[in-house]
């Protein structure tokens, strides 16, 4: 069953893809393509901030559309490392080619439970003589306290797939010293029993901890509401990721998983917020999945509105759209590159 096919009444649909960008080699073409859903979408807009700024201030919560990423999941997670500095370190497998090192479509790990604790327990035992720490979360690694650097510069790592790292790595006031960090995990990582283990298995290395998201300690504590707010565009957040999933607990909404979207009837007057990623999928399944029933659910008047958020630029459509010919069918990754 394709998602959205459920959808009765919807006021509006966004649909965000967090790691499609224009430059990365493993993200679906955007062009026109005979088999993806067409509709006449109008230019796009750009973001005020990034998709996570538009969501936080979807769900009510503008004080944290500023807030970063490390922190939101670690006052979720109520991690010890909030107010301090916090960090996210993700799991990453790379490739080392002639000239520069390659981050695969597969790149990004995800830990099993019990892989996770094992990895913290094992940095606690190498690290924590600097008071350093890693708390498991979910899909996006760890959060790692007791390390400050609030000047450095970092990349979310969903920027990166399909790209050479160097050009994303740290930088900035203060980097040096998270390049440093970085290149001693590196080097404990190289002879982890845990990392031998899935060599054994067949699976990918841990390559390295990818730190992001982090650095700066939030201005004021961050406190969960205790219910959803009236100010929210957004009803319902749909996301397997860890921050959508933890700024929804801070927020007081509910986070469905994605696999729920096949099962799940949306009815009434909603705003539905759905977080996808792509890596690993084609441009035609996705489209299949995701975009084909959520055009077909606007054509034919059970959705009012079919927004996406892409690139740091957002897109909708109505369903009035169809007539206005004069704008060209596109296909929503067409849409997305329109001008760039």
């Amino acid at each position: 069953v394709p998602c959205f096919d459920n959808i009765r009444d919807v006021r509006e649909l966004v649909l965000v893809l967090p790691d499609f960008f224009l430059h990365a080699a493993a993200a679906p073409q955007a062009q026109s393509s005979a088999s993806l859903t067409t509709l006449r979408f109008p230019p796009p807009r750009p973001l005020r901030g990034d998709w996570r700024g538009m969501i936080a201030r979807g769900v009510g919560r503008a004080d944290l559309a500023l807030v970063d990423a490390a922190s939101i999941v670690a006052a979720a997670l109520a991690s010890p490392a909030v107010p301090a500095e916090a960090w996210l370190a993700t799991p990453l497998h790379l490739m080392a080619g002639l000239k520069t090192v390659h981050f695969p479509a597969n790149g990004i790990l995800v830990l099993s439970p019990a892989e996770a604790l094992e990895l913290a327990e094992s940095f606690a035992e190498v690290f924590g003589v600097d008071e350093l720490a890693l708390q498991p979360a979910g899909s996006a690694g760890f959060v790692l306290s007791g390390f400050s650097a609030p000047l450095a510069e970092t990349v979310d790592p969903a920027r990166l797939i399909g790209e050479g790292i160097e050009a994303s790595l740290p930088r900035g006031a203060e980097s040096a010293a998270l390049r440093a960090l970085a290149s001693e995990v590196e080097m404990w990582l190289h002879d982890l029993p845990l990392n031998r283990r899935r060599e054994l298995r067949g699976e990918p290395r841990i390559s390295t901890l990818w730190l992001w998201g982090g650095g700066m300690p939030p201005r004021d504590p961050i406190t969960a509401s205790s219910g959803a707010s009236s100010e929210a565009r957004f009803s319902r957040l749909v996301a397997d990721d860890i921050w959508t999933q933890s700024l929804a607990r801070l927020a007081g909404l509910e986070c469905l998983p994605l696999a729920s979207l096949r099962e799940w009837a949306a009815e009434g007057q909603a705003t539905l917020c759905v977080v996808a990623p792509l890596a690993g999928r084609s441009a035609e399944n996705f489209d299949r999945e995701m975009i084909a029933p959520a055009a077909a659910a606007l054509l034919d008047g059970r959705l009012e509105r079919f927004a996406v958020v892409a690139n740091g630029r957002s897109i909708s459509a109505m369903a009035t759209d169809r007539y206005r010919f004069w704008r060209p069918l596109r296909s929503v990754f067409a849409a997305v590159a329109d001008g760039v």
